[in-house]
């Protein structure tokens, strides 16, 4: 498909990104898909059908939301049973609109609020894009959407790259992605508002839960929060389709459709501009490249980019954080192609720079048309295939655990009937399970709870129950069963009514059992310490037996752990109760946080925010240096180490790490920087390689090789004026008082059109750019110590548009420095100047200086050397006795045959003048005469 994201799928054809060129829709692969071995996909139905399922969300029960194209919403059961609609959207469905992303609340549980990006129809016409917050009723099972709030709505210009995605951080807030809204047939200059910071088109939005912009982000103005400004975190993208956010980092990674040659993955940071249309991938689209919005736009390259001969529509994806898949793929990135229906995987490290490319053939290929990744509870990837309409959830049978059966029962001797409950067993994997039963007498049942009538004969038999996961791994159990005996009651109560404990915390239990046959019976228990990390497959560890009426131990010090404690009473003829009292970790959140993008990590979850059993030590840590591989740690707020244990308050607990960039530590550390330059004015910026901060009073820069430098005041104003750091590079100085005291300047480090450059000022000339060759004469000449002076002029291409030029104070007199590619640089001031001036500059006979002002062999004169005209040089000449004179053409050649100032014609008195019949200079003592008729040259004494 595309130029544009999946969902136009739903359409009979597409316009692909190649002008011009069509493709219908990817049919059903009938093929089974190629997974590496050990990993298995399973289905489950959404009720949604096929081309129209967009986007999915699990709840906190674990039951699922369900989006398609055409407004439908469906609620899927825990396990997948019975999806159901419970909402049909007003939508727009042209091209690739619809109702398309959805995102659940981090505080569902409590306020039952979801979140919706969907096109609907506008008065007149066309449609909008609208994000809206929703309340879901009903109760366990949702019944309904109602409440509707609308967050953000905007004009949809075109019915491609629209508001696609929603997602939702841990801290409540709202992340947005929206496309160009180009018609993409052609180079459309309405994508070039990506680059605008001030339209909502082809930005990745920051939000809070009630629209306004984030006060973090990085062009946020507090005295305007919903300006559009307010809200954008990031800028430059086509078609960000879908995006998810690094549970360890917080960092959205986008999937960015591309145009005719690449598809892009993006680690988005804040301020960051991505580029499109004047880049993409790592070439300039022709049609867009020759816009006046992409001159000097330089790239930002993605983290990962593939050419349209292995995929031409992206679906951003997730990074795995379980640990049931093999090592290889834990930490790592999967994401998807539709048309190609391939899954890959990659990594990255803690700075963003990519370590492992995706596979070059594909992790999995024959998958369906994946439009959107999450992640199960155990941390399986899962997508939305839209080419079944199913949800397809990626597991690693290797790694599956089989379930554990467990058995209760009770015996009705008056009818020798017998319930069996099966419902206590459990799948480490969180898995559904199927469960069988056979009762010993040859009859069979399946079902979670069921009861069966046994005959008058014989007395004793054994029942089987065996459970089954959705991966086919089987456990059973088997209980004795007696229909004539009562079997024991047992009764079991706990010290303590709350059953929440944090670590250390005291759990009493007391259990009693009688039989009617037996009387009074002993007791015994045995414990399951069940861990669940976050996102990750269960396991269990067994705790301490014991025997007796009474059981006592301490809660629990392994992070995440419930315990499940079981009284177990046996009556003689072996029939069994047992009465099991689970002990829930009263757990608390801990977020951690940061001033920038970072890899925070809570350990053992890898994620950056869980659930966390007070008193239950737990690591934290911070990454040493920020994603954008520029600031560093500098601190958390409540004072510890980077990296330490750290014992879980009873209480929610939020951890901020402050990172400081360079240009954050001078600023902090130089009291004279922070006195010249005030407060910030904006956030700090990156532009490939340069970071800049706005201040009240000037800006400070960081590179690698120039370290923070600060350039302010009239310098910094003409510097903008001229193009900035796009044209001259970042300084290499501060600014810096001259040694006279009367100036102040700024070096640059150049680019490669300009070379290194400097700007200049003083109070008399402004502030002048002086840059590349005549840089570097200027430098030659002693700078503005020299006989040059200060620049007043910046440097200025010539009328014939073929050479260059800076204009000096001089000392005394005025001085220049003329370049063209053919003389190079050469200076020129005082009295030769003059002259030079009022022959018409460079236009005049004399054309461009060849050299700089020379002294004459004898040390009385001065001259310099032009390019002259007609092949013919030219020079003008000083003494203190004769002024500046110009000598050029024949007789310039005649006066340097016989010895040029030498000879006995000694310096001009004066420049060439037309006589009778011809020209001619004076010289001190005599003439040089060209003869008009003949075309020769004389020379004669007075």
């Amino acid at each position: 498909m595309p130029v544009r994201p999946v969902i136009s799928t739903l359409t009979t054809a597409v316009t692909a990104a190649a002008v011009l060129t069509v493709v219908t829709a990817p049919e059903v692969a009938e093929a089974a898909p190629s997974l590496p071995a050990g990993f298995v996909l399973t289905d489950l139905g959404t009720g949604q059908g096929q081309y129209n399922l967009t986007d999915f969300g699990f709840l906190p029960d674990e039951s699922v939301l369900t989006t398609g194209k055409n407004g439908t919403v469906t609620w899927l059961a825990p396990g997948g049973a019975g999806p159901r609609p419970i909402a049909a959207l007003s939508v727009f469905t042209g091209g690739d609109s619809g109702l398309l992303g959805i995102a659940i609340a981090p505080d569902y549980a409590v306020s039952r609020q979801i979140y919706t990006t969907r096109a609907v129809p506008r008065s007149g016409g066309g449609a909008l894009w609208r994000l809206s917050r929703w309340t879901v009723t009903g109760g366990a099972e949702p019944t309904g959407l109602g409440a509707e709030r609308t967050l953000l709505e905007i004009p949809a210009d075109s019915d491609v790259h629209g508001m696609s995605d929603v997602e939702a951080g841990t801290d409540g807030t709202l992340w947005v992605s929206i496309g160009d809204s180009a018609a993409s047939t052609y180079a459309n200059p309405q994508a070039i508002r990506a680059q605008d910071l001030d339209q909502p088109y082809g930005k990745m939005l920051h939000l809070n839960p009630d629209g306004t912009g984030v006060a973090g982000n990085p062009f946020h103005q507090s005295a305007t929060p919903g300006s559009t400004r307010g809200k954008v975190y990031a800028s430059g993208l086509r078609s960000p389709f879908r995006f998810t956010l690094d549970p360890a980092t917080g960092t959205p990674i986008v999937g960015d459709v591309g145009w005719n040659t690449f598809e892009e993955i993006n680690l988005v940071r804040a301020g960051q501009n991505y580029k499109w249309p004047c880049w993409e991938g790592d070439l300039q689209p022709p049609g867009y490249r020759e816009m006046a919005g992409c001159a000097g736009v330089a790239n930002n390259p993605p983290l990962w980019q593939y050419p349209r001969s292995a995929g031409v529509s992206v679906t951003g994806g997730v990074v795995y954080r379980g640990d049931s898949y093999p090592q290889r793929y834990r930490g790592a990135y999967f994401f998807g192609d539709y048309v190609s229906q391939t899954l890959w995987t990659l990594t990255f490290d803690g700075t963003g720079r990519l370590t492992r490319a995706p596979e070059s053939g594909g992790f999995a290929g024959g998958i369906g048309g994946p439009v959107s990744f999450g992640t199960a509870p155990n941390g399986d990837i899962v997508y939305a295939d839209l080419l079944t309409g199913q949800l397809r959830r990626l597991s690693y049978a290797p790694g599956n655990n089989a379930p554990v059966a467990v058995i209760g029962t009770r015996t009705d001797p008056a009818t020798r009937t017998v319930s069996f409950d099966g419902g206590a067993s459990y799948d480490f994997d969180g898995d559904p399970l199927v469960h069988t039963w056979e009762f010993g007498d040859g009859s069979t049942a399946t079902g979670a709870t069921v009861t069966h009538t046994y005959a008058a004969a014989p007395e004793r038999f054994t029942a089987t129950l065996t459970v089954t996961d959705r991966l086919g791994a089987a456990g059973s159990a088997t209980a004795a069963v007696v229909p004539a005996n009562r079997g024991p009651e047992l009764e079991l109560t706990a010290a303590d009514a709350d059953d929440a404990y944090g670590v250390a915390e005291p759990v009493a239990l007391t259990a009693s059992a009688t039989d009617a046959e037996d009387g009074p019976l002993g007791v015994e228990w045995s414990v399951r310490e069940v861990h669940c990390s976050t996102e990750s497959t269960c396991h269990s560890h067994p705790g301490r037996a014991a025997s007796g009426p009474t059981y006592e131990t301490l809660f629990t010090d392994h992070p995440d752990t419930r315990m499940d404690i079981t009284a177990t009473a046996t009556d003689s003829a072996g029939v069994t109760s047992t009465r099991t009292y689970v002990a829930q970790p009263r757990r608390h959140r801990v977020t951690l946080d940061s001033s920038v993008s970072a890899r925070l990590t809570l350990s053992p979850s890898g994620a950056a925010s869980a659930l966390v059993t007070a008193g239950a030590t737990v690591t934290v840590e911070a990454a040493a240096t920020a994603l954008d591989g520029v600031a560093s740690f500098e601190r958390w707020d409540d004072g510890g180490p980077r990296s330490r244990a750290m014992t879980m308050p009873d209480r929610d607990l939020t951890l901020r790490a402050t990172y400081l960039t360079p240009i954050d530590r001078r600023f902090a550390t130089d009291q004279a920087v922070r006195a010249e330059l005030g407060a910030a004015a904006g956030p700090e910026l990156s532009d490939g390689g340069i970071r800049y901060r706005d201040h009240v009073g000037g800006r400070l820069y960081w590179t690698a090789g120039t370290g923070v430098r600060e350039v302010h005041g009239a310098i910094l104003e003409r510097y903008r004026a001229l193009g900035g750091h796009a044209r001259f590079g970042v300084p290499t100085t501060d600014e810096t008082t001259t040694e006279d005291r009367i100036g102040r300047f700024n070096h640059f480090t150049g680019t490669p059109a300009t070379m290194a450059a400097s700007l200049y000022w003083t109070p008399g000339t402004g502030a002048h750019a002086v840059w590349g060759l005549i840089r570097e004469r200027w430098q030659a000449s002693g700078w503005e110590r020299g006989v040059l002076g200060y620049p007043t002029s910046d440097e200025t291409v010539t009328p014939d548009g073929y050479g260059r030029y800076n204009h000096f104070t001089g000392q005394g007199m005025p001085a220049s420095i003329y370049w063209t590619p053919g003389t190079g640089a050469h200076p020129i001031w005082g009295a030769i100047r003059a002259r030079w001036a009022a022959l018409g500059w460079e236009r005049g006979p004399a054309g461009y200086p060849t050299s700089g002002e020379t002294v004459t062999p004898d040390g009385y004169g001065r001259y310099n050397h032009f390019t002259g005209l007609d092949g013919f040089p030219a020079s003008v000449y000083w003494t203190p006795g004769t002024g500046a004179h110009e000598v050029y053409g024949l007789i310039r050649v005649r006066w340097a045959a016989i010895g040029w100032e030498r000879s006995y014609l000694g310096y001009p008195t004066s420049g060439e003048f037309g006589v009778p019949g011809g020209r001619r200079n004076d010289f001190q003592r005599g003439y040089v005469h060209w003869n008009a008729y003949q075309g020769g040259t004389i020379d004669r004494r007075y």
